[in-house]
């Protein structure tokens, strides 16, 4: 089974001084293409999989497009020149985007994080403060492996393989989430 969507990165160099975040980059990009709904995350299913997503990659802010969303975001971050924020407008210097097919595969590979998983909910928080180090990784391993599987399901992507995930190392970071 299975099947494969397209994903497109865009990501942008702003120079050395801006640090813009995630979020900020979504508002901007939300007012902007206010006639796109997902650039803003106001579908009209609230629990979907969100195809258009603002990250940090290696450091520089980053729109990724997936789906339908992966030519829709490569055409619209293309004649992009500046990013602006409630304070200042940000030239962008240079952008990289890459657009490829993905599929899933049985395969073992080996990822890292380009930013914070948000992994526990308050329920599992207050689980995940009680077990040793062996069982909190194997807690994050079995939330790993439904994520990925709310994903490839939310992508139309369905396996018939079973998926495993084996954590090698974590560190735990605070981070404010927007509820």
């Amino acid at each position: 089974m299975g099947g494969s969507v397209d994903i497109c990165y865009a990501i942008m160099d702003l120079g050395p001084r801006p640090k813009i975040t995630p979020s900020k980059l979504r508002g901007f990009l939300a007012h902007l293409f206010t006639h796109i709904p997902e650039f803003h995350h106001h579908g009209g299913d609230p629990y979907h999989y969100p195809l258009v997503q603002y990250k940090r990659i290696g450091g520089r802010p980053a729109v990724v497009g997936i789906g339908r969303f992966a030519g829709i975001v490569l055409d619209s971050m293309a004649g992009l020149d500046h990013v602006t924020t409630e304070t200042e407008k940000i030239r962008i210097s240079s952008m990289e985007i890459k657009s490829s097919p993905y599929s899933a595969s049985r395969v073992a590979g080996k990822y890292m994080f380009e930013s914070p998983w948000l992994a526990l909910n308050k329920g599992n928080y207050a689980r995940f403060r009680d077990l040793d180090s062996k069982e909190r990784a194997s807690l994050l391993e079995r939330i790993l492996v439904g994520n990925v599987l709310s994903m490839l399901k939310g992508l139309g992507i369905f396996v018939d393989y079973r998926v495993t995930a084996r954590i090698v190392g974590f560190r735990s970071v605070p981070v404010t989430a927007h509820m």
